[in-house]
């Protein structure tokens, strides 16, 4: 019965998805949106089956957030008011420290969250963890659609590259169509940059914006730290399209003032000490066991500690793992993310020509600074590889379009 269940809900949300105006914009054939649709929730599939691996079960939060989930539906349907008081109160006797992972709500509601969607789903999929793959990925796609548009608008010729740079990186697909927070992320970045570019073409301006604040409150309570890198950058990109002939200078003086202030805030308020909140952590990172740890220096709060650990951080969020690490996993990611930094500095280099919009410097600064916090911070591997999914599509999209473009420029030429 369960599996019949997956398969309607498999057609009727393929079926959906060709008929929403936002999706359907696209460009791509129906059977092309099916297909994509298809394969995210097979790689759900297939990131269910690693986690219920017996090495990998026991710290799996996708099984936690499911077996939780089955207390929440009881809970729904028998004391729907405890259902969602219960998201807004803290077990703890204070709110916690707003970055900590130690008797924090802050940190709690982040899983919290998956638990009570879930616990929704299955109201539908009669607690089917893979019927609720499908929910999942059905709300991970729009995001992915809104990047992909966005893209387009730039780089209008058809190009299955294009495509696969959206879509299909390895990594990406398998870590974004799981159930966690990561492919929900990801559709909320989406959705920001398109609806950003959006506001700064003039459309649809208090729809946009309300859109924009939604999504940063949501993401703001999945990871936190995605906030305090694209805040900035959004405002980086809207000085740049204000100021079109200066937008090297633009990115060049916000991004010094940005450092300066990281460091300085603290003496603004003890609370604002940003520096402190990555050092913290760094340490919580550095208390967990794993297979694929890495041996980082410590941090410290000073700016010194910072210049001195720079290197190391950018060895391990734009390197790791390295191609001589034990695991095949660990191999085909090292392959994975050279590749990825092959073709994107091919493509800028062969791209170099065409004039750079300002949402997609936007798109780059603000996947750097993600993976400069990854790499001060996360100390293992598999974490590296997890974290650095959610931006690569942000690098690589808009690189594969630049070359596409200059292609299509030499060709009219000839």
């Amino acid at each position: 019965m369960n599996w019949i269940l997956f398969l309607l809900y498999l057609v009727l949300f393929s079926w959906l998805l060709t008929k929403i105006g936002l999706i359907k914009r696209s460009g791509l054939p129906k059977w092309m949106l099916c297909c994509l649709f298809t394969l995210k929730v097979f790689a759900g599939i297939a990131y269910f089956q690693f986690y219920s691996l017996p090495a990998n079960k026991p710290t799996s939060d996708t099984w936690k957030f499911y077996n939780r989930s089955i207390e929440e539906t009881d809970k729904l349907l028998h004391h729907p008011a405890l259902f969602a008081k219960s998201l807004f109160t803290s077990k703890y006797e204070t709110t916690g420290g707003l970055f900590s992972d130690q008797q924090s709500y802050w940190n709690d509601v982040k899983d919290d969250i998956m638990v009570k969607m879930m616990a929704v789903f299955n109201l539908f999929t009669n607690k089917h963890y893979y019927s609720n793959i499908i929910f999942f990925n059905f709300l991970f796609f729009f995001g992915l659609i809104a990047f992909y548009r966005l893209m387009r608008s730039f780089f209008p010729e058809k190009n299955y590259l294009l495509l696969a740079s959206v879509f299909l990186i390895p990594s990406f697909l398998f870590w974004c169509s799981g159930i966690h927070k990561d492919g929900l992320i990801f559709s909320l970045l989406g959705m920001i940059f398109f609806c950003f570019h959006q506001l700064l073409q003039r459309k649809n301006l208090v729809r946009n914006l309300l859109f924009i604040i939604l999504s940063f409150a949501f993401i703001f309570l999945l990871r936190s730290y995605i906030v305090l890198a694209l805040f900035p950058c959004l405002i980086i990109g809207m000085l740049m399209h204000l100021f079109p002939n200066r937008r090297y200078l633009v990115v060049t003086l916000s991004l010094t003032i940005g450092v300066i202030l990281i460091f300085t805030l603290k003496y603004v308020h003890p609370k604002l000490d940003i520096p402190a909140y990555i050092v913290e952590k760094q340490s919580q990172f550095k208390q967990l066991q794993g297979g694929s740890a890495i041996n980082t220096p410590d941090l410290q709060p000073g700016i010194q500690s910072f210049i001195a650990t720079l290197p190391s951080a950018l060895d391990v969020a734009f390197v790791r793992p390295h191609i001589n690490e034990n695991g095949i996993s660990s191999k085909i990611a090292a392959i994975e993310i050279l590749f990825v930094w092959m073709i994107l500095f091919y493509c800028l280099i062969r791209g170099r020509k065409i004039s750079i919009p300002p949402i997609i410097i936007t798109c780059w600064i603000f996947s750097f600074i993600v993976l400069i916090i990854i790499g001060y911070t996360v100390n293992f591997s598999g974490a590296v590889v997890r974290y650095r999914s959610l931006v690569l599509p942000f690098l690589l999209a808009p690189a594969v379009g630049f070359w596409l473009s200059q292609k299509q420029i030499i060709k009219k030429i000839m």
